[in-house]
């Protein structure tokens, strides 16, 4: 045997087994350099759309459950209102849902939008069952209807408007999950207001949720955020993902609210809802 060609021959497969090896390196870390360019950081791409939000992100805790509800049934103690100038409209009550008028109007701040809401807080504490577990959540100005959402474990729970719709057993659905719809005349004083309740627990497992800042980067590649955009408020609470019967779960969701539009993202999956502003 020649080993002096053999010795060759082994160095000369080694070498060329080290320039295969190269090569594929060569070609994994361009594809990563690649990679890298194409993806940009979130926070630069939020940056040149000039999206300011660092101001608005809130302080939350990255593990949350989901939680499932169902409607309240009250009890007849529970019907009943402290003041005298506020009775149970018992045509339109249920065991499930409590309509109740002024019998007189209830004068509200007119000018300040904050003033307004901090006195039906306070009528809600001082009056409503449960009134301390409610916060505001939306002023339909064309409507007249100021929306007060349940709150559990500080954080609100979510409802779509567009998806919300009078069913045949009206009574019973004159408000959404853990509403208090408050009605408004045309003075802009209080005539009357809805209350439903809903009783809460845990569901499912701790899991890890995305950030607020991931869930305007998911607007972002949606188009519902463009360029100059400017966020007004990013809030963590709870979405009604599915329903069996009357029991509802709810998923951990960003709110986010912008001049144009609010938005709904799915803390778990990144599934967008738009409360209002344009559909993609």
């Amino acid at each position: 045997m020649n080993w002096q060609r053999t010795k060759s021959i082994f160095i000369l497969t080694f070498l060329v087994l080290n320039l295969f090896l190269g090569y594929q390196l060569y070609q994994k870390n361009d594809i990563n350099n690649i990679s890298n360019l194409t993806e940009q950081p979130l926070e630069e791409r939020l940056a040149i759309n000039k999206i300011n939000y660092l101001d608005k992100l809130p302080k939350y805790k990255e593990d949350q459950t989901s939680i499932s509800a169902q409607r309240y049934k009250f009890t007849d103690e529970e019907k009943k209102i402290q003041s005298k100038n506020i009775s149970l409209n018992k045509d339109k009550s249920t065991e499930i849902t409590l309509q109740y008028k002024l019998d007189k109007p209830m004068d509200l701040p007119k000018k300040d939008s904050k003033d307004l809401i901090a006195e039906l807080s306070k009528f809600l504490e001082e009056n409503v069952t449960r009134g301390k577990e409610y916060s505001f959540y939306h002023w339909d100005k064309e409507t007249n209807i100021v929306w007060f959402n349940q709150v559990y474990l500080e954080k609100p729970i979510f409802y779509n408007p567009k998806k919300f719709d009078n069913r045949a057993d009206a009574e019973d659905y004159d408000a959404p999950n853990g509403m208090i719809k408050f009605k408004l005349d045309d003075k802009g004083n209080l005539t009357e207001f809805t209350q439903t309740y809903l009783l809460i627990m845990r569901q499912g497992a701790f899991q890890e949720i995305i950030s607020p800042k991931k869930a305007l980067g998911k607007l972002l590649d949606t188009a519902h955020l463009t360029k100059g955009d400017k966020i007004q408020d990013i809030d963590l609470g709870y979405y009604s993902l599915v329903g069996v019967g009357e029991l509802q779960v709810y998923a951990p969701t960003w709110f986010i609210k912008t001049e144009d539009g609010q938005y709904l993202v799915n803390a778990t999956d990144s599934s967008v809802q738009v409360l209002s502003g344009e559909e993609e």
